[in-house]
């Protein structure tokens, strides 16, 4: 069984969307003071539109707004009993709302829960990111000053042009964007080149990723007919290394049309791609590929866990804690992208790759010292194997992404 990413098939693959695309910048620059207005409407109106059920839309307006209601309660004196004991709970249930919301199906307790209540809508992985973000940081933001209003919360949690896949904006950033009076406005040259890069966006999508798509489904067929392992194997590796090119342009293209879209109106996305391919480790990688995203489970994952196991288990051995937090980190994101088994054993592959690039990397320094480790890095040879290394390893783990490949394995076991 194939499953294909579906990503686009709202964002860029409606003409609606298109339409949506062109008419926003005229809308947004009618009056300076109507843009968080005219922004808050479009946005309830997308969101609205891709609801299946009344019941669905009550179910989302319950996911959105309690966090915002809820924010001033969670950053009450640490003193208060309640407070201690509000906070844990609150994203615990947040948790458990959203795995039974998405339903995953290796979890055997929603095989045996009732589903009737429970609907998937629009972007909520993403919903929850910044509704994660909004809550932790909401104690910062009031110290700060930083605009706080309902209409604002919701352009920033249902911002259609980030909503199916990020960038994953934080609230201040996002926030002091929209209302940044400083920021010049774009000269025709600037319109020109938004203009190119949401077209070039879509001839990511469209071509180089529908021709990525079609070879990595084709080479996924031949997996059964190869006579042996040895053929096996190669086949299996043109079907990974074309499915991960198709997730990259598909994806990068994703997200040269909504930051283009959003540039012109005024509003700047983060950047989410620096030519992943070319990063020389699995470290390196993460840096380079869905930026935000790393940034985010670096902050909200990483830094908790690590200091819960530097502080406890992993006091005598700080790399060891290093170690498994980055483990743990890159198995939480890896599950959190998709609700089968096929992106645990991603989840675990990518933690897996993350710390043998990390134990390679310490190794290495501890070898030639951190001169000649920087020597040995300048090699030729070394170049291309880390290269050739990162690119496959990153090819086959994103061959989980996507396909049924556990379900093609247990057919023929």
């Amino acid at each position: 069984m194939i499953e294909r990413l579906v990503m686009l098939n709202f964002s860029i693959g409606s003409i609606a969307f298109g339409v949506l695309l062109i008419v926003m910048p005229l809308l947004m620059n009618l009056k300076r003071e109507w843009r968080q207005y005219i922004f808050f409407i479009v946005n309830i109106v997308v969101f609205t539109l891709t609801l299946k059920s009344v019941y669905a839309g009550i179910i989302a307006v319950f996911w959105i707004i309690t966090p915002y209601l809820m924010a001033p309660f969670l950053v009450q004196e640490s003193e208060k009993s309640i407070s201690r004991f509000l906070k844990p709970l609150f994203y615990i249930l947040m948790l458990v709302g959203f795995l039974y919301l998405m339903h995953y199906d290796w979890i055997i307790i929603f095989k045996k829960l009732p589903y009737f209540a429970a609907l998937k809508f629009l972007g909520l992985s993403y919903l929850l990111f910044r509704e994660v973000d909004y809550t932790m940081q909401y104690e910062y933001l009031r110290e700060m000053k930083v605009r706080i209003t309902i209409v604002d919360y919701i352009n920033y949690v249902l911002n259609f042009y980030t909503i199916m896949a990020g960038p994953i904006m934080r609230y201040e950033e996002f926030v002091t964007d929209f209302y940044d009076s400083e920021k010049p406005a774009l000269d025709g040259n600037a319109v020109m080149d938004q203009a190119h890069r949401i077209i070039f966006g879509y001839v990511k999508v469209y071509v180089i990723s529908s021709f990525m798509s079609w070879f990595a489904s084709y080479w996924f067929g031949r997996i059964s007919e190869a006579g042996n392992l040895a053929k096996a194997v190669i086949i299996y590796v043109l079907f990974a290394v074309f499915n991960a090119l198709f997730i990259y342009f598909n994806f990068v293209g994703y997200c040269d049309v909504v930051a283009g879209g959003a540039a012109l109106c005024g509003m700047t996305l983060r950047e989410n791609f620096n030519k992943p391919y070319m990063a020389r480790s699995m470290t390196e990688f993460w840096n380079r590929h869905h930026i935000t995203l790393s940034e985010w489970i670096r902050d909200y994952i990483y830094s908790p866990v690590i200091k819960k196991l530097i502080s406890g288990p992993c006091k005598k051995n700080l790399f060891a804690g290093q170690c498994a937090a980055l483990f743990i980190t890159f198995l939480i994101a890896g599950i959190w992208h998709g609700t089968n088994l096929n992106y645990v054993v991603y989840g675990l592959l990518e933690g897996l790759g993350v710390v043998i690039s990390s134990v390679r990397k310490s190794k290495l320094q501890k070898k030639y010292g951190k001169k000649g480790y920087k020597e040995y890095e300048k090699k030729l040879p070394v170049i291309i194997f880390e290269h050739a290394w990162t690119m496959l390893y990153v090819a086959l783990s994103f061959s989980f992404v996507g396909y049924d490949v556990i379900g093609f394995i247990m057919e023929r076991v």
